[in-house]
């Protein structure tokens, strides 16, 4: 995150969820790769665990929604099984495993401030964090920087705890749907802290974000896809924004708040934050948020 001397402006990271995904099939390795080449600062994207104990780039449980395959995830072998698959969306890709990303990143064109989030799902086996570790050991030698620009993504008390012990040198955020849940067990425990734009959309919402500022956290935000939302998330002061198109989040979150030049236009970039302005939105807003923390609690059971 850079910050705009002239207003004092932060200027957020653009960060690509599951890749490019507006555009390519998500957590590909082609829709990282589209990422980086149109300027990401940093990428998103999801882990499974497979039965022989590979790591699949894949967000759902299952493989229904986004392949040609068929049942979970954690029942599929990745060798002669999952790697046989293709996604549904076109272009048809196979299914990455988390090593082609990290060779990706890895790569000396890929500039060395890209950072990537790797989002490990509650409802993964706890298990997966050992393979986790081991994988990350087996690149840490060529790579030591790695440490640097990998931020382990943990939604619950459990893997946190477990999280914490194998990974001392890597940055751990807290990802979820609770505020609550948020500030009670992870602010004083986390690097960063990433909440859907629901949460902060109310003032204890922005309450927390200065709270963790002040505290030396980053809060970063998804899934924002709509540019009025974007220019909201400018001026929320948030580090990191998540969305899937990002040609639409390097204009709207870093290009435009960049461009302005005086006090006149800064104030019409404030004025034109508008999108909070309709009651409707944000009593949508407020029932989804009761209705997040809800799910939270009686699924994570935070």
């Amino acid at each position: 995150m850079s910050i705009d001397q002239k207003f004092n402006i932060h200027i957020p990271d653009v960060i690509a969820h599951r890749g490019f995904s507006a555009e390519n099939p998500e957590n590909t390795l082609i829709s990282f790769e589209n990422a980086i080449k149109a300027g990401t600062t940093a990428l998103e994207g999801d882990i499974r665990l497979s039965k022989d104990n590979e790591i699949v780039m894949m967000h759902d449980t299952t493989l229904n929604r986004t392949t040609t395959g068929l049942g979970q995830v954690r029942e599929h072998d990745w060798y002669g099984d999952i790697d046989q698959l293709l996604t549904k969306a076109e272009p048809r890709q196979p299914i990455p495993r988390l090593n082609d990303i990290l060779d990706l990143i890895t790569q000396p064109h890929v500039k060395k401030d890209l950072y990537m989030i790797i989002d490990i799902k509650y409802d993964n086996p706890i298990e997966i964090l050992d393979v986790l570790q081991n994988l990350l050991g087996s690149y840490t030698h060529n790579h030591p920087d790695l440490s640097d620009r990998l931020i382990i993504g943990i939604w619950n008390v459990e893997f946190m705890k477990k999280a914490k012990e194998l990974f001392p040198h890597y940055k751990l955020c807290f990802i979820g749907i609770s505020l609550p849940a948020a500030r009670t067990h992870f602010l004083d425990t986390v690097d960063c802290l990433s909440l859907p734009f629901a949460a902060l959309a109310d003032q204890d919402g922005q309450s927390f974000i200065k709270e963790a500022h002040m505290k030396n956290k980053k809060v970063f935000t998804w899934t924002i896809n709509d540019p009025l939302q974007m220019r909201t998330c400018v001026l929320w002061q948030v580090d990191g924004v998540i969305g899937d198109s990002v040609p639409n989040l390097l204009k709207y979150v870093q290009e435009q708040p960049k461009s302005l030049n005086n006090p006149e236009e800064y104030q019409s970039f404030v004025d034109s934050d508008t999108y909070l302005q309709s009651k409707r939105t944000r009593i949508y807003l407020y029932l989804l948020k009761k209705a997040m923390f809800i799910a939270s609690w009686k699924f994570i059971g935070l």
